[in-house]
């Protein structure tokens, strides 16, 4: 869904045409445009002061055409759209003002109007009338959204572009349009069936950037035309007492910004594969001006779902930490845990990524292919959060007899299948903790972003034009884990229009 197409047609081609008719006019048929405009007092002799200003003024009409094709041509931010229509809007009524010594009946007389008449009164109207439409959202809004869906597990490399109806726009939501979208691996188990049945036909997607282009009367968090982002959840109910304690994540009412259904609708929410979404102010996130979109975007499930862990289990200097699998999770790991001044490990299956893992900032690798490999670091680390996305040969023993004495392990891959057996003697020799992470809250998501600016954290990313043949690509290279270390979906106006 893209702005209006009249008022693109207008705003971009009509009008900036119809200034350069004026310039035209006025600076080469200098006579013609003034007895166009008033025969009874033009010269028939034309004065050099006259001619001078004329072409003075066919320069204004000039820069009026390109000001306005080219500068609102180059941008679809709303902000500027709006800054530039309103000081036009201003301009239209100087205008109008300025043939009022010809009488008012010029302002209503239409069968008197000769050709000049018609581009001072009516086009003018008409100008103003569409400005004033677009500053105060009356035009219609349409209301289907377009996105890349797949139909079912057994085509879940098959993407089709579909209209879908987003759920009814409320008070407090924001409409946000798409810029780019990360690929998770959350993408990859829900469109395969991994994790159980499904919702579709679907358009997955849930590390979203865009543009906020119409935000509820009540919205107070979130401003037309700011760039924003957009994770994995979309809704909680704000009154609970997970809600009220930055736990927002964990509420019963929680809803995923894709597959889940909307209460009371029937409509299944759809993701980032789109032209936009739809969502609850409080899980829309502005982002910082020093994070390019494909950068930010990726870290808004991947990145969140490691930041979460590391912050609420005290990540910093002076703490050693693990982060077991060097994927997109694991990656962001490592970067934010270093970024908040701990001592970072990696734990891998081989060696593979080592040399990643030191340009990364690792202060150390662990190989748990090597002989041995967990014995020189029994009982020192103070946290390990676990990004793996399989447990296949998983030595849970080895891996916990790296913490100290109550320090935690957490787990944030999920991957499929029956998970691993827990005994409780492993917990014996330490007294260590095992638990799990869920995302993360509106806070902690500010705090990542604001985290990642300050810091000059980029994410390891690669950019895929988004379209049926490169999403196929893409989730089938996900799949078979042939990334390092995220995908972002790009060129959406390609796809869904500027």
């Amino acid at each position: 869904m893209a702005l209006p197409l009249l008022y693109r047609v207008f705003f971009l081609l009509i009008e900036p045409i119809s200034a350069l008719a004026g310039a035209y006019m006025a600076h080469f048929r200098q006579s013609e445009y003034l007895q166009l405009t008033h025969a009874a007092s033009a010269p028939s002799t034309l004065p050099l002061s006259t001619s001078i200003a004329l072409s003075q003024l066919a320069n204004m009409y000039f820069f009026f055409a390109i000001n306005e094709a080219l500068v609102l041509r180059s941008t679809s931010d709303l902000r500027v759209w709006k800054t530039v229509l309103f000081c036009l809007l201003i301009g239209d009524i100087g205008h109008l003002y300025s043939v009022h010594a010809l009488g008012l009946p010029i302002y209503w007389s239409v069968f008197e109007w000769n050709i000049m008449d018609m581009g001072n009164i009516p086009f003018v109207y008409l100008g103003a009338s569409m400005r004033i439409a677009h500053l105060t959202n009356t035009m219609p809004y349409p209301d289907q959204f377009t996105g890349f869906q797949v139909d079912g597990p057994e085509t879940w490399t098959q993407f089709h572009k579909n209209e879908f109806q987003p759920k009814p726009f409320g008070d407090y939501d924001v409409d946000v349009k798409i810029e780019c979208c990360g690929v998770c691996s959350s993408d990859i188990h829900t469109i395969t069936g991994g994790w159980g049945d499904q919702h579709f036909p679907l358009a997955v997607g849930h590390e979203i950037v865009g543009r906020a282009v119409r935000v509820g009367p009540k919205v107070t968090l979130i401003q037309e035309g700011q760039r924003v982002g957009v994770g994995a959840q979309s809704f909680s109910c704000l009154e609970c007492r997970q809600c009220k304690n930055d736990n927002e994540t964990y509420c019963r009412q929680q809803l995923d910004t894709y597959g889940a259904v909307w209460p009371d609708t029937g409509i299944v929410s759809q993701g980032g594969y789109s032209s936009h979404v739809r969502t609850h102010e409080h899980w829309v996130f502005p982002i910082p001006d020093a994070l390019p979109s494909t950068i930010a975007a990726p870290m808004l499930c991947a990145g969140l779902t490691a930041y979460s862990p590391l912050v609420r289990n005290g990540c910093g200097p002076g703490k050693k930490v693990g982060i077991v699998g060097l994927g997109g999770i694991g990656h962001f790991g490592l970067l934010f845990a270093k970024a908040l001044g701990a001592e970072v490990w990696v734990i891998s299956r081989s060696h593979a990524k080592e040399v990643d893992a030191r340009k990364m900032g690792a202060d150390g690798f662990l190989a748990t292919s090597d002989k041995g490999w967990n014995e020189p670091h029994v009982m020192t680390f103070d946290l390990i959060v676990n990004s793996a996305n399989s447990f296949d040969n998983f030595d849970l023993d080895a891996y916990l007899s790296l913490l100290d004495v109550h320090a935690k392990w957490v787990n944030v891959g999920l991957p499929e299948g029956e998970g691993i057996q827990v005994r409780s003697q492993t917990f014996l020799s330490n007294g260590c903790f095992f638990g799990t992470s869920h995302l993360g809250s509106r806070r902690e998501t500010l705090e990542m972003l604001q985290l990642a600016a300050d810091k000059g954290i980029r994410t390891w990313v690669e950019e895929v034009p988004i379209g049926e043949e490169n999403l196929a690509k893409t989730v089938q290279r996900l799949h078979a884990n042939d990334v390092r270390y995220r995908f972002c979906l790009t060129k959406y106006e390609d796809q869904f229009g500027a």
